[in-house]
């Protein structure tokens, strides 16, 4: 919708030349949702006794693997295309690449750090997890400003239209077309998957909690509420198999769910004597 925060005109650079400079929506946004996660994260990790350094470092090292690990998935799912245009790897520091190759490069810096400074890693996982959900939330808003992650056509109530040919020149959203709000749409469920991670939080000393909980809430239930949008989305850049019918998105979706739900059952806490005797 609104594709250019600031638009700060045509410049003629040392070594780029004529350049046009802006501050994009999507980059502020998705700035501010790291920020925002970072500072809760912070918040949360004195709850747990670590110092703020080490709270930190982990945010700033797992964003900074999500970048990477984003724009790597996306080069490798449209390869082919690479593959004959090298230089364009370059424009993907602009973009905001696959977000499921993020979250896993994320996640695995996340815990080597965890690993590397002997850190309790569920307990600090746990107090990520919501923060990160955030984040992801407020990116969406991002991506519903710049155009990109857009839906297939439709003529339901709820469409949206893209109107700014800024967005169509850098997304490929389509113009005049009322759309599925499939960005909004991540975006609500998000936000009602944050609210959720929370409240398990603050739920964390109850009798029988244990630490490491969250991811486990967070992975199945992402993956099931990206899996279903998947069919509502009308771009392809995230790489679509089988003539089109599953999204690279969605086959890592089903490997993450399946995972997580295997983990559980397999680590569930069998019930003592007394527990079956009040059931």
């Amino acid at each position: 919708m609104f594709p250019v925060l600031i638009d700060l005109g045509s410049w003629n650079l040392p070594f780029l030349g004529e350049t046009h400079l802006f501050l994009p929506t999507y980059g502020v946004l998705y700035a501010c949702g790291a920020v925002i996660a970072g500072l809760w994260v912070i918040r949360r990790g004195r709850s747990l006794g670590i110092s703020q350094e080490h709270m930190f470092n982990i945010c700033f090292y797992s964003l900074l693997g999500g970048l990477l690990g984003a724009k790597l998935l996306l080069i490798l799912v449209e390869w082919r295309y690479y593959l004959a245009n090298p230089m364009e790897i370059l424009g993907t520091i602009r973009s905001a690449g696959v977000l499921i190759g993020g979250l896993v490069a994320g996640a695995l810096v996340f815990l080597l750090y965890c690993r590397r400074h002997a850190l309790p890693t569920w307990s600090v996982t746990d107090a990520a997890v919501a923060p990160m959900a955030l984040g992801q939330m407020i990116g969406r808003i991002g991506c519903f400003s710049a155009g990109c992650c857009y839906g297939k056509p439709t003529h339901g109530h709820l469409a949206l239209t893209f109107t700014d040919p800024v967005a169509a020149a850098q997304t490929g959203v389509p113009l005049n077309i009322p759309l599925v709000p499939t960005q909004l749409t991540d975006g609500f469920a998000d936000l009602a998957l944050v609210l959720f991670l929370a409240w398990m939080w603050r739920r964390r000393h109850a009798p029988g909690a244990l630490p490491g909980t969250q991811p486990w809430l967070y992975i199945p239930t992402y993956s099931c509420t990206r899996f279903l949008i998947e069919f509502w989305r009308g771009d392809t850049v995230r790489g679509l198999w089988f003539e089109g019918t599953i999204s690279t998105s969605q086959i890592l979706s089903l490997l993450a769910a399946a995972a997580a739900l295997a983990f559980l059952v397999r680590n569930r806490k069998p019930a003592t004597a007394e527990e079956k005797q009040g059931t």
